[in-house]
């Protein structure tokens, strides 16, 4: 065990090589304890729809794993394929919203209120409708490839670089197998 001078040492040296960083915190706590003034942004926030399997996104993925089937049974050496898709999240509507913060302290704690509305637009006296800003497709989260020609390691690569490709899915979220 040291000696408690080698100790008060090591310690009065450690206060001093971090003494700035040190008062800095402590301005930056004081600063956060004082009051804050309130503010009103509009700004641009997603409000997604509830995501669940609509008709359309089934029909979607159903054209989807169509359209991927034929294009990838265009490889060289992959004869016929089938494709099987899984979404990670559905389609998505995107409105406009205005959003009001405001900071409230009460000296030692501070809280930010939120209160976000979204913005209505009105075509007559009786008919309002939500401002939409766009809309986001349903993005995919695996792929399962079943091939002809999957026992070559050229023509899985080239399937699962393609499928990578189109679908913005990382390979490692794709599977080339063998049709039986």
């Amino acid at each position: 065990m040291k000696p408690p001078a080698e100790l008060s040492r090591r310690t009065a040296a450690f206060l001093q090589k971090y003494r700035y960083p040190a008062l800095i915190l402590v301005i930056g706590l004081a600063l956060l304890a004082l009051p804050a003034k309130q503010r009103k942004t509009a700004a641009r926030t997603e409000q997604p729809e509830p995501t669940q399997t609509t008709e359309a996104q089934t029909d979607y993925c159903a054209k989807t794993e169509e359209d991927l089937a034929r294009i990838l049974s265009q490889i060289e050496g992959a004869g016929r394929v089938r494709v099987m898709l899984t979404l990670a999240e559905g389609s998505r509507t995107v409105y406009q919203t205005d959003r009001e913060e405001q900071t409230q302290s009460d000296g030692t704690n501070s809280s930010v209120l939120q209160k976000t509305e979204t913005v209505l637009l009105s075509r007559g006296s009786s008919y309002t409708e939500p401002a939409v800003i766009g809309a986001q497709y349903p993005t995919f989260r695996g792929a399962l490839i079943v091939s002809e020609g999957a026992d070559s390691p050229t023509v899985r690569y080239a399937i699962a670089s393609a499928v990578s490709a189109l679908l913005g899915i990382g390979t490692d979220k794709i599977t080339v197998v063998k049709m039986k």
